[in-house]
């Protein structure tokens, strides 16, 4: 269709409407939705994408949800020509190798026609509880992407308005959850629809040819942003590493994360060679779905906070433009089909804080130092007898950044390409025989530097039936790095019946554990790293630390050299000067 110029003002006015369309699909979503994982955690995707998949605009969301959304659609399309797509049709979508981050976040389309003309599509995606993968509502040791759960690649569940009822039987009968699928599914097309609705009043309003030049000219908007605050940084090669703990099956060996970043005028490539090769378990990152996503990312987070920015600069495909990804075939952030990719997310966070790492050099005041970057995603599940079919909940463990330039981290959050909520103990009590007995900040020091690490989380949950707990987690090996001579952090762990004669430390990634009832499983997330030497660091700060147990009066000497007077609780300024003189 022809470009027209589009004012000023009306491209603001379409700008925040375009923002608000994704968001109110969230919320729908969110509001309609029988499961926690979607209606608490809130792990879930949604936007308008045009018809040659590219993302016009995404709800404020989980980042590796909404940024995959165009790449479902261009996978939809591989299989579907434009002229053999008709108004009505709904289709169902969850392949790992065309466009899905992995298999069981499921994705809802909606084509958008108008005045009969097909010009858009409205897309929702959520994490269902259960999609038929080997354990209940996780699959960790998957060999295939076919053993990992049931894939739809690119079906109609609708067509021409019609429900293609034996279809969705099917998909009902090989889940173990099919009452809170059923439900699930029911609200994400429900929030598709909304989708239409706004973005058609939108086309009533102002017409095809000017909502879509603003489009065009929000893309370029984004692009231009991105590329100006890229050309502020020095050109360089920047690199950074990290470690995974195993791919699940040979636990004696680490997997390597590489990042080679490469900041050249207005651009940046991102070149991951040297990462480990795929797995034949799940443990591999698809490279549409979770590599390009979470770069993505994690160059909007470092380039255009919105701290930063008092504009409004939308996160949409303009910002691929400058960004350019190398991942060789067959490594563990690209890998050849067949291999599984369910258990993908530690992969996918500890890429985000290597880049973010590599660049800490260049953009000393936009990084963290070392986060938590993992996801310790759980399963706890069993058998409801009453119903005849499993209960299944899915819990994300939260971690903590590293501390920041000017600011301690932040505590108990999911880090960088996470940002789910967590469930509260009520809703999991109510729903579920679990009862949770545990739930606080982890304990452990938190990491010195001028600026401190945060504090991940310790949780522990009783079992008051039999069941069993699949999960993919990761970090228990390597802590979270500090930077500029800030200390690292602390790893993570999970323990079977912690406070018993023989508590049983559990590796990081487990498969359908078996929990007898009265069985406590404790998970321990891990603390960032320290930002900045720790001798430079306001002694009333540390002792303020000290005060809030997150260290002690041994530690303030030992790591800040700050002494404290134990029997007024007050700094002693001279003794704290002499000492930290003699320490640098």
């Amino acid at each position: 269709m022809p470009r027209v110029k589009v004012d000023p003002v009306t491209l603001q006015v379409l700008g925040g409407s375009f923002k608000m369309i994704a968001q109110e699909m969230g919320m729908v979503l969110y509001r309609m939705s029988y499961s926690s994982i979607i209606r608490e955690s809130e792990d879930i995707g949604a936007g308008i994408v045009d018809t040659v998949g590219r993302q016009l605009c995404e709800s404020e969301s989980t980042p590796m949800h909404v940024g995959s959304i165009g790449g479902n659609v261009k996978g939809i399309l591989t299989r579907w020509k434009l002229e053999d797509i008709h108004e009505g049709d709904i289709f169902i979508h969850n392949h790992p190798f065309h466009g899905t981050s992995h298999s069981p976040d499921i994705h809802i389309c909606i084509p958008i026609f108008y005045k009969g003309k097909l010009i858009s599509f409205s897309c929702v995606q959520a994490h269902l509880l259960d999609n038929g993968s080997h354990t209940p509502g996780m699959d960790v040791f998957a060999r295939d992407v076919y053993a990992e759960t049931r894939i739809y690649y690119g079906l109609k569940l609708y067509e021409k308005g019609k429900r293609n009822d034996q279809l969705w039987q099917m998909i009902l009968d090989n889940v173990r959850t099919p009452s809170m699928n059923e439900n699930d599914l029911k609200a994400m097309i429900a929030s598709a629809k909304h989708g239409i609705k706004r973005f058609t009043e939108l086309l009533d309003k102002y017409s095809v040819e000017v909502v879509f030049s603003a489009i065009e000219d929000w893309m370029d908007y984004s692009e231009r942003m991105l590329r100006s605050a890229i050309s502020k940084v020095p050109d360089g090669t920047y690199y950074a590493e990290g470690w995974l703990d195993n791919d699940g099956k040979h636990l004696d060996k680490m997997l390597k994360v590489c990042t080679t970043t490469t900041i050249k005028g207005d651009s940046v490539t991102i070149d991951l060679t040297g990462s480990a090769d795929e797995v034949y378990t799940a443990f591999n990152a698809s490279f549409e779905g979770t590599t390009k996503t979470s770069i993505n990312y994690i160059m909007h987070a470092l380039f255009l906070d919105d701290d930063i920015y008092e504009q409004y600069i939308p996160q949409n495909d303009g910002m691929a433009r400058p960004v350019t990804i190398i991942a060789p075939k067959g490594c563990i952030f690209n890998p050849n089909f067949p291999r599984a990719s369910f258990s993908r997310f530690n992969q996918a966070n500890l890429l985000a804080d290597c880049v973010m790492r590599s660049l800490a050099g260049v953009m000393p005041e936009r990084v963290s130092a070392g986060t938590s970057a993992h996801i310790h995603f759980v399963s706890y599940n069993g058998f409801n007898k009453s119903k005849g079919e499993y209960w299944v909940y899915l819990e994300v463990d939260e971690g903590s950044y590293g501390g920041r330039y000017g600011k301690d981290a932040i505590d108990s959050c999911d880090a960088l390409v996470a940002n789910t909520r967590n469930v509260p103990i009520e809703e999991i009590e109510w729903h579920y025989p679990l009862r949770v007995e545990r739930y606080e900040l982890n304990p452990a020091k938190v990491a010195p530097g001028k600026w401190r690490g945060g504090l991940g989380i310790v949780r522990e949950t009783r079992f008051l039936q039999e069941g069993t707990v699949t999960c993919e987690g990761d970090r228990h090996k390597e802590a979270p790095k500090g930077i500029f001579g800030g200390y690292d952090g602390t790893s993570a762990s999970m323990t079977k019946n912690p406070d018993s004669d023989n508590p049983k430390s559990l590796e990081s990634k487990l498969s359908d554990e078996e929990f007898a009832a009265n069985d406590v499983l404790q998970i321990c997330t891990p603390c960032g790293g320290g930002y900045g030497n720790p001798l430079e660091r306001d002694p009333e700060m540390v002792l303020g630390d000290v005060l809030d147990d997150f260290t002690t009066v041994e530690d303030a000497e030992k790591s800040y050299g700050v002494v404290i007077d134990t029997s007024t609780m007050t700094v002693d300024v001279e003794k704290t000067t002499a000492l930290r003189n003699s320490m640098k």
